[in-house]
């Protein structure tokens, strides 16, 4: 963990293991002017956990303890795998405490005294940094004190940097009084990641200084030093790096906040194609072994090429007219865009699956097993049924790609789910292919399935696609939704069948997931659609649907379900009768005479 604030005096008082509750202090890992982080074990869960303590003369200040108690509210309202998470707060007689979740990891000023000599590792940590701020933001959340000593990277979960130290963090609509810790022109956060407007007036900043500490930082991580005054585009100071960087960077640093970009959104949109193909992962190195096996498979490459291209001279013309037939069937687009695209008109199957229509309970159809036989439409390649899966079989026809969508009326709600299981096994290349694969050094597309929402129309061209490409080949997610569209690469799959889920909440997150229950593990980061994220992103209700390409397909335990959302009413409707809200009292309960006594045995009662 950071020091709170490097330029504050530490303080060196140390305190007993047992001063909280719950808890013990194990170590000091960092200290300033607010205050101390001390690594602790949370003893009723045994794990590690980050306690903040208030500093004791400070716990006398109500602005200090507002400020302390201000972090504490950012972070609880915040839940994301980029921001450092909450567990609890409270206080003692003597200080007031956070627990934090411990990152036992550099922070990013520490991995910037040895800067990745690769541009796009640069650009895979920007972007998630970008994606923690641009959440935060969206929960009316600014940070105003974004620097690298507030991000660290957890390396046991990836290695991925999380936001934290949200001490000056602001409220976008609050309109209370309780956390109003900054006056009118008054300047708080870092002098050296500040916004102009921050420094005269943090009060009436917004995110726009977010953005423009951004735009520091970024430059820093690239060029090695901060800008100063007319600043040198990182381009010129680094040749390697891609010119487009010199005006996104320039626009985050404009002097007045109307000149930079109006949202983080909107930065993200202008980073994202210069790595769209970015994974959440950092790289892997290579191990002396696996650096010899590649060595090896290219010195075999290189001399089956030389075998082969002696082959080729001998019948050039027939091959060349082979490559032509071959290249042309391939598929140039992500597999998003080669699903959605142009692979004929669909026609109407229908296959066994069940429907659960019932009021107020969440719409479900699944399919392969039942009697409602939902109705599919299937474009491109032909689809089969076998005991209960749905296979693409290997074809080296016409068409390449099959789509299939579930024509499935009022899939209708804010939250959804989408799970199967799918596999994809290569084609078995014939001769003239393997040639061209070995000579030419163009090889087939991979076989591929994905699980999809798409629009609901002959042709979507709107979509979300979590793609398995067999097992060794990382999952891909890919999405195109007008203008929010992009991919991630994540792990390596393994050997299919797997388990692929999309899930979105009740906030419009987006979850993809893969993995059984006992097993289940997300992959990326969330993708956030936001709210009424059907309309929204789709226009209407999207519909769910699978595909290949190449190779052979199998889909199994396909089912889909979404959660209506409460009809709204048409108009206020005149009742025949007035409903009274107010409380009635009763009126009083008539008098019961008492049951007579029973008589004695032996004698009546009069």
């Amino acid at each position: 963990m950071p020091s709170l604030d490097a330029t504050s005096t530490a303080i060196s008082r140390t305190h007993a293991p047992d001063l909280i509750p719950g808890y013990r202090l194990e170590s000091l890992v960092g200290a300033g002017g607010m205050g101390e982080v001390h690594k602790a074990t949370q003893l009723s869960l045994n794990r590690i956990v980050a306690v903040k303590l208030l500093n004791q003369q400070l716990a006398q200040e109500e602005s200090f303890v507002a400020r302390f108690q201000k972090e504490a509210a950012a972070l609880a309202t915040l839940h994301h795998p980029n921001i450092v998470s909450i567990v609890d707060k409270g206080s003692n007689a003597s200080t007031y405490y956070l627990v934090m979740e411990f990152v036992d990891g550099p922070s990013l000023r520490e991995r910037m005294r040895a800067p990745p000599e690769d541009p796009q590792e640069t650009l895979r940590v920007m972007l998630q940094i970008c994606r923690a701020i641009e959440y935060a933001h969206g929960r009316n959340v600014i940070h105003r004190d974004l620097k690298p000593e507030n991000i660290l990277f957890d390396e046991q979960a990836g290695d991925i940097p999380k936001v934290t130290d949200f001490g000056l963090a602001s409220f976008l609509e609050d309109t209370s009084t309780r956390f109003a810790l900054t006056g009118t022109h008054m300047a708080m956060g870092t002098l050296s990641y500040m916004a102009p407007e921050q420094r005269v007036d943090a009060k009436n900043a917004d995110g726009r200084a977010d953005i423009f500490a951004l735009g520091l930082i970024l430059y820093e991580m690239l060029v090695g030093e901060l800008p100063a005054g007319s600043f040198e585009p990182p381009s010129r100071r680094k040749p390697k790096l891609d010119s487009r960087l010199d005006g996104i960077i320039e626009r985050c640093l404009k002097q007045q906040p109307s000149e930079r970009y109006a949202t983080v959104t909107d930065l993200i949109r202008d980073l994202e194609p210069l790595a769209p193909h970015y994974t959440t992962m950092r790289p892997a190195k290579l191990n002396r072994m696996q650096r010899l096996n590649r060595a090896v498979k290219k010195a075999v490459r290189v001399t089956l090429q030389g075998v082969a291209t002696l082959l080729v001279l001998s019948a050039l013309g027939m091959w060349g007219v082979r490559y032509w037939h071959v290249t042309n069937k391939r598929v140039p687009k992500t597999p998003g865009e080669a699903l959605t695209g142009e692979i004929g008109p669909p026609s109407a199957k229908e296959f066994a699956g069940r429907l659960t229509a019932v009021e107020g309970e969440p719409r479900k159809v699944t399919l392969g097993d039942g009697n409602d036989k939902p109705s599919l439409l299937v474009s491109g390649r032909p689809l089969d049924m076998e005991e209960k899966k749905f296979v693409f079989p290997a074809v080296g026809g016409q068409s390449r790609e099959g789509l299939v969508r579930v024509d499935v009326p009022g899939m209708r709600g804010d939250t959804a789910r989408l799970v199967a299981q799918v596999n994809a096994q290569y084609n078995d290349p014939g001769l003239f292919e393997t040639l061209a694969q070995v000579v030419l050094d163009a090889p087939l597309p991979d076989a591929q399935v994905a699980l999809m929402l798409v629009k609901n129309e002959q042709t979507p061209t709107r979509y979300i696609a979590l793609v398995y490409s067999g097992s060794g080949a990382p999952i891909r997610l890919e999405w195109n939704l007008g203008e929010k569209h992009g991919t991630m690469l994540g792990p390596d799959s393994p050997e299919g069948p797997v388990e692929l889920e999309l899930t979105v909440d009740e906030e419009g997150s987006l979850v993809a997931s893969m993995g059984t229950k006992g097993d289940k593990r997300p992959i990326f980061e969330p993708l956030q659609l936001g709210m009424n994220w059907q309309e929204l992103r789709f226009g209407r209700a999207p519909v769910p649907a699978f595909g290949c390409i190449e190779g052979m397909c199998q889909v199994d335990k396909f089912s889909y379900q979404v959660k209506p959302v409460p009809p709204k009413p048409a108009g206020v409707v005149q009742a025949s009768a007035p409903v009274r809200v107010e409380t009635q009292r009763a009126a009083p309960a008539p008098a019961r005479r008492p049951a007579p006594k029973p008589a004695p045995k032996g004698k009546r009662s009069k």
